[in-house]
């Protein structure tokens, strides 16, 4: 479409840079949401009297929610549009906090992780490809770093919080909070979150027009009289055939293998990581505090890969990221006795792999067409966190069998290493083309 290269070539709108700013929100509450489980594990593994494997699968369980949101719920945006798909996503996130905080047994919390992870899950692709859509060319790798940086901060917040909610109300208090951000930022969307202008100029749902042109509004650009040609686009079927088949397959299964990879990585270190140090050094405080150095250090490094992505390449930067966080993995499981030394090696953890994230969230869109983005994304995040799944719950064992800390970071250097040959063997992007017969331009 001309129409959106040109919005594409210009600088960003005011517009513009308030939707990135509500996903940005929305993405800090998703990161809250989903650290207060390993924030409260400790306290909640005394009340309940749990062991290291039950505890591997409550941190789990939001992990599945999030693989299965991914999977199922992120095509839908490719159908009903990305502004209705983060709308359910937000309510089903705000329903599962809700439930946990009235949870009664490890059962019933481990089902309403899951519940609010689907919603996480459904919500976190669907807003990268929003973002990415609503990025101008030029400042698309730098808006995306500031978007994933939502994340991190979120976990953040959860960390500083934690620790006086927990020691004042103890453990239901962190999902209580969570209950309400998510309400709150639920009614703050329906309120602010636009619809994607490729939604609505290649799928053209009813009043397609109308909002293109409030859309246009709010742009400072004028009004159409009647949609743009299009290009017939592909169905649901179609999306899936764009991903699976042809020369983009073969991209494809690398971004799932190089992301799932990574994922498994990250989430061993932000679910287990406070629980071992807090076990390390009998100190519920620390193994908190380490938390929230290591998702401070991601705040970091989305925001350096931000800055560094308008001289660098993406995925330049996201080789150099995969390389540099196995080496501060094996690091860390040398160190991790000593704390001063510990925290110091967790954060530039946290900023490396909070980094990678970042370049995966930059470089996958462009490969896949804007009838098949959604389900593109959604599908590479859904595996690797269907991958990502078994690193906690594999440590839960790891540990019950009697391993060192030590020897469990450096084991996790080797998906580290996968995931940089994954990147490395990733040809540039070559988006196919929408099938090149035209038809009448008119709202469906």
């Amino acid at each position: 479409m001309d129409l959106l290269a040109e919005i594409r070539r210009s600088r960003m709108s005011r517009f513009q840079i308030r939707a990135v700013a509500v996903a940005l929100s929305l993405t800090l509450i998703d990161g809250f949401d989903v650290s207060v489980m390993a924030y409260a594990a400790p306290n909640l593994s005394r009340a309940w009297d749990i062991g290291p494997v039950t505890l591997g699968y409550l941190l789990s369980a939001g992990l599945f929610g999030m693989a299965a949101g991914s999977i199922f719920l992120t095509p839908a945006a490719d159908r009903i549009g990305r502004r209705k798909l983060t709308l359910v996503s937000m309510t089903i996130v705000t329903l599962g906090m809700v439930l946990s905080v009235f949870s009664q047994d490890a059962t019933q919390l481990i089902a309403f992780r899951v519940l609010t992870g689907l919603g996480v899950g459904g919500m976190m692709a669907n807003l990268n490809v929003l973002v990415s859509e609503y990025a101008s060319d030029t400042s698309r790798g730098s808006v995306i770093g500031i978007y994933a940086a939502g994340y991190p901060i979120g976990a953040t917040i959860g960390g500083f919080a934690a620790n006086p909610l927990i020691a004042d109300f103890g453990w239901r208090a962190v999902f209580a909070t969570g209950a309400a951000l998510s309400g709150i930022m639920l009614v703050i969307s329906w309120r602010c979150l636009p619809e994607s202008l490729d939604f609505l100029l290649i799928r053209r749902p009813a009043d397609a027009l109308g909002r293109t042109n409030a859309i246009l509004a709010k742009l400072g650009r004028p009004a159409l009289t009647e949609l743009p040609a299009r290009r017939e686009t592909q169905g649901p079927q179609g999306a899936a055939r764009e991903i699976l088949t042809g020369p983009t397959r073969s991209q494809t299964l690398k971004l799932w293998a190089g992301y799932g990879c990574l994922v498994g990585a990250y989430y061993f270190a932000n679910t287990w990581m406070p629980k071992i140090m807090a076990s390390v050094s009998g100190d519920d405080a620390l193994g908190v505090t380490v938390g929230t150095v290591a998702n401070l250090g991601g705040i970091v490094g989305c925001f350096l890969f931000s800055a560094l992505a308008r001289r660098w390449r993406s995925r330049l930067l996201l080789v150099g990221a995969l390389t540099a966080a196995a080496v501060a993995y094996a690091l860390f499981g040398q160190v991790s006795s000593r704390t001063g030394v510990a925290l110091a090696v967790v954060a530039i953890l946290g900023m490396l792999t909070t980094a990678a994230i970042a370049g995966f969230y930059t470089v996958a869109p462009d490969v896949y067409t804007p009838v098949a983005r959604a389900t593109g994304m959604g599908w590479m995040i859904g595996v690797g966190r269907l991958v990502s799944i078994t690193a906690p719950v594999l440590v839960g064992y790891l540990l019950s069998g009697g391993w060192a800390p030590q020897k469990i970071f450096l084991l996790f250097t080797v998906p580290l290493l996968a995931s940089l040959l994954c990147v490395v063997a990733l040809r540039k992007p070559l988006p196919r083309p929408l099938p090149p017969k035209p038809v009448a331009a008119a709202a469906e």
